[in-house]
């Protein structure tokens, strides 16, 4: 079943939080909600889910409309930031709470939370107690637990936020596979870019309440309708002629070859992977270039650059700036 916003609008008082939103949300993908703080996001996952009434605009589930319908009667499966897990329940007590709310029987309250449990890879954890749970199973839970009651639509605000950066990269391809074998459409709200390219099929750029733009990672990244749209996706250095570029398009151009852009370095840090390079512009534009060999970078030198060539491209194709305008 697809879920679909039409014309979404959220004031608080005089401040206009969302304005004429258009979504739709498709079984089997997973939309990322990418924007900054107050972009939106949450008050727009809240919309869907029936926690905030709209000003203005529709949420219809397949073609029955559930604008007025409170939360309970919605049928959303909502994963919060903390993941509000019982800790006065063991694991199964958790999964199958909604189904018991719900007035399910014992014996397909069981048989159902098994089967989430074991969809999740957590067989057997039924009478764990939360606290003996890693940030990664309690995660696992509490998607189990919203998966129990076969929700139309899935709805996860900042899962991996409050994790350290190695538990979340592991966790990250965790949860991707367990998104990749649902049915029911699924909206992640996020303010991380890595969350959002590894998890989402598609992204939604949200900005001061409206939507900026929508596509696949790689071309939201690549190919971004505005400079505001470039920028919420990471540096972008603004180049000669109004042309945008990504900080990982730019190398050192050698002695006798043409420069697009001379940088005064002003700090050089190692990354691991590559090192990043800050300085100016001659018009004092900021400039940051991700470089695989940072040799003769170094605090006061001038540094000349061209465009990166791409692998299997000739030395006077390079790659094109991501934007023109």
């Amino acid at each position: 079943m697809d879920v679909t916003l039409e014309g979404l609008t959220k004031r608080f008082g005089i401040q206009e939080v969302l304005r004429d939103v258009d979504l739709q949300f498709i079984g089997g993908e997973v939309t990322a909600l990418l924007g900054p703080s107050g972009s939106g996001k949450t008050t727009l996952l809240n919309m869907i889910a029936g926690l905030v009434a709209p000003s203005k605009g529709r949420v219809l589930m397949g073609s029955r409309d559930v604008t007025a319908l409170p939360i309970e009667a919605r049928n959303v499966g909502y994963v919060f930031q903390s993941h509000a897990l019982f800790p006065h329940l063991d694991v199964a007590g958790n999964v199958g709470f909604a189904l018991r709310v719900r007035g399910v029987g014992r014996r397909e309250r069981r048989r159902r939370t098994e089967e989430m449990l074991s969809f999740v890879d957590l067989p057997g954890f039924g009478v764990r107690a939360i606290e003996t749970l890693s940030g990664g199973q309690r995660q696992r839970v509490a998607i189990a637990r919203a998966l129990a009651a076969e929700p139309a639509i899935l709805l996860l605000d900042e899962p991996l936020s409050a994790l350290d950066p190695e538990l979340r990269a592991r966790l990250r391809q965790e949860l991707r596979a367990l998104l990749e074998r649902l049915r029911v459409p699924t909206v992640l709200v996020t303010h991380d870019r890595d969350d959002a390219f590894i998890l989402a099929d598609r992204v939604v750029l949200l900005h001061q309440g409206s939507i900026l733009q929508q596509g696949a990672p790689e071309k939201v990244y690549r190919h971004p309708v505005s400079e505001e749209a470039a920028r919420l996706l990471g540096a972008a250095n603004r180049l000669p002629g109004n042309k945008l570029c990504r900080p990982e398009d730019l190398a050192i151009a050698a002695a006798g070859e043409q420069a697009l852009v001379t940088m005064q370095v002003e700090r050089v840090l190692f990354l691991g992977a590559h090192w990043r390079v800050t300085g100016r512009a001659p018009d004092g534009s900021p400039i940051i270039a991700d470089l695989a060999d940072a040799q003769g970078c170094a605090p006061g030198e001038a540094l000349r650059l061209r465009l990166r060539v791409s692998p299997g491209q000739a030395a006077d194709q390079p790659r094109v700036p991501i934007l023109q305008f």
